[in-house]
């Protein structure tokens, strides 16, 4: 019994191994198949041209989905490489958002290439991202010096972001470089105009006209140029501009409009003008123009709604600097008995003075414009505060119709320092005075802004208060060694504390001032202003030769006469303090 059970084991033992020996067989047998399949599916190297043409092909063909597979397959390709040619596709499907994230991506690998954040800039710029487009451009163009396209990306966000001396340096080698480049050349002159250098300006701009007679941005160059002294010269040359750009472009430049529109609401050419200066929201104009949020621009404007639901909400978003949106409200009752529910979107700072000055308005922070789109509340559209004057004003004598005070002042705060002021004054005529700030300092074009241009007016036996908002600090020293006086107050800012800088000049006998926000608030609380220009051209409120303003009943407007010089104008305006 034991010997045939030892059998049976023994013969149990040499089947179990048979079958080992024939599936370690069988397995390699398997695994040498596998293998030559292996060695069949291998990719095979393909000639990155051909490579290349079939792809291009796929992209024209709007084959989308075998582009991807083709990108996603290829092998022997950088990380930057495959990013950016999904970029590609992303791009030629318009998922531009998608295309972006892609270029971002390829652009923080650190052996990519700097065509791509060359490409990078160019698609922020063409969306009117020029400060995002600018640190790609610069970095492109450095490490590529001899891309002209990069350079000409680098040379167009620096003008836009006003930089302008920034591309005189800039410029130095390239114009050399590319001698007879048009966008080289452009940017040049325009930078030279930028910063204050009219001659050399306006030298450069006559050879590009010489040498361009057909382009329509040496046109707009030169009405640009002409438009800091004469605004009616100026309107010819964009008007050729535009001439060129339909004949070239097939419509009208839109960055031509945006700088015309100025003008010719300086020459009160509303018909034309009021439609121009909606162009400065279009993407060609850039941060130069009229700047809202992308969440704001997104939403739908009211003009495109057949009829006005005044059940409905209609939002009006606050724009451009807070004086001009002071002057932009002139028509703002008007605008809500005609709309009925409005909510204006402004600044906190603003917020005490609209709720005195407007009962039926209703006024919300900026914030409310990120999720304005997903609440429930009947909506109209909405409205860019400074697109409210052109639905109202078509005339100068429509704007006359609106010269009347419209906001109010902070009564207590008004009586508080009326008092101060007059136990301070004894019997002297109390004037509020700001002088420097506004437009020529911004266009950096004037000197008049130096307090020692105005000892004819501090010199007069009057309680002088200060408005000027700001550092003042070396002006305040000014006036101590001079001994001359100044009311002050430390404690208020003016940027900020609108409510006591608006009581502040309610409670004066009158204001001197240069164009600055604080005309604007004075004029609109019916407040006097002598308001001295020191240059010919300035605001385009204040008209050609206006001596009165149209938007404001008691602000008057002291121009330079031809041949005076700035000392005798300030002593003329001086001479107004009866004592």
């Amino acid at each position: 019994m034991v010997t045939k059970a030892k059998a049976k084991v023994k013969n149990q033992i040499l089947k179990r191994k048979t079958n080992k020996k024939a599936s370690v067989h069988k397995k390699s047998e398997n695994n040498k198949n596998t293998k030559s399949q292996v060695r069949r599916m291998k990719p095979q190297k393909v000639d990155a041209k051909i490579w290349a043409k079939e792809f291009d092909v796929k992209i024209k063909e709007k084959d989308f989905d075998a582009a991807l597979t083709m990108v996603n397959e290829v092998r022997g390709i950088k990380r930057w490489q495959r990013l950016n040619l999904l970029s590609s596709v992303a791009a030629h499907q318009d998922k531009m958002k998608e295309c972006e994230d892609y270029m971002r991506q390829s652009v923080r690998e650190s052996d990519c290439s700097s065509g791509v954040k060359r490409n990078l800039s160019a698609l922020l710029v063409s969306q009117g991202r020029m400060a995002e487009a600018l640190p790609f451009a610069q970095t492109a163009w450095k490490e590529s010096p001899k891309d002209l396209k990069a350079l000409q990306l680098y040379l167009n966000c620096l003008l836009d972001l006003g930089q302008g001396e920034h591309v005189l340096k800039v410029c130095k080698d390239p114009k050399n470089q590319f001698p007879h480049d048009k966008s080289v050349m452009i940017a040049y002159a325009s930078a030279l105009r930028s910063t204050s250098k009219p001659e050399d300006a306006e030298k450069e701009i006559d050879r590009l006209l010489d040498i361009f007679p057909e382009e329509p941005v040496v046109h707009r160059l030169k009405a640009d140029l002409l438009g800091d002294i004469d605004s009616h010269r100026a309107i010819k040359y964009y008007d050729s501009a535009l001439k060129l750009s339909e004949k070239i472009q097939g419509e009208k430049d839109p960055a031509v409009q945006w700088n015309m529109s100025l003008h010719l609401l300086r020459t009160r050419d509303f018909e034309r003008g009021w439609p121009a200066w909606e162009q400065g929201f279009h993407k060609v104009v850039g941060t130069m123009g009229r700047n809202l949020p992308a969440r704001i621009k997104s939403l739908p404007r009211i003009e495109k709604v057949k009829k006005i639901d005044k059940n409905k909400w209609t939002l009006v978003c606050a724009e451009q600097g807070i004086g001009d949106q002071v002057l932009f409200l002139t028509v703002m009752e008007d605008f809500i008995k005609d709309h009925g529910k409005v909510l204006y979107v402004c600044e906190p700072r603003m917020h005490p003075i609209m709720e005195r000055s407007y009962e039926n308005l209703e006024l919300a922070c900026p914030g409310i414009t990120f999720d304005w789109h997903r609440t429930s509340l009947p909506k109209n559209g909405y409205i860019p505060l400074g697109s409210l004057p052109g639905k109202y004003i078509k005339s100068t004598e429509d704007f006359i119709k609106y010269r009347k005070p419209f906001l109010k002042a902070n009564g207590a705060l008004y009586k508080k320092y009326r008092e101060y002021f007059k136990k301070q004054a004894n019997g002297k005529p109390v004037i509020g005075i700001s002088w420097k700030g506004g437009y020529w300092a911004i266009q950096r074009k004037t000197k008049a802004l130096l307090l020692e241009n105005w000892k004819a007016i501090f010199e007069k036996d009057a309680l002088f208060v200060n408005l000027q908002y700001g550092d003042i600090k070396e002006d305040l020293e000014y006036l101590r060694k001079n001994k001359l006086n100044l009311i002050n107050f430390p404690k208020v800012n003016y940027k900020t504390d609108l409510d006591d800088w608006v009581a502040i000049t309610a409670a004066c006998d009158g204001i001197i001032s240069i164009s600055t926000a604080l005309v604007h608030f004075a004029g609109a609380i019916g407040q006097k202003v002598a308001l001295i220009m020191p240059e010919k051209q300035g605001p385009w409120i204040l008209g050609l030769s206006d001596t009165q303003s149209i938007a404001y009943k008691n602000v008057r407007i002291f121009r330079r006469e031809k041949g005076e010089e700035l000392s005798d104008l300030i002593k003329r305006v001086a001479s107004l303090i009866i004592t």
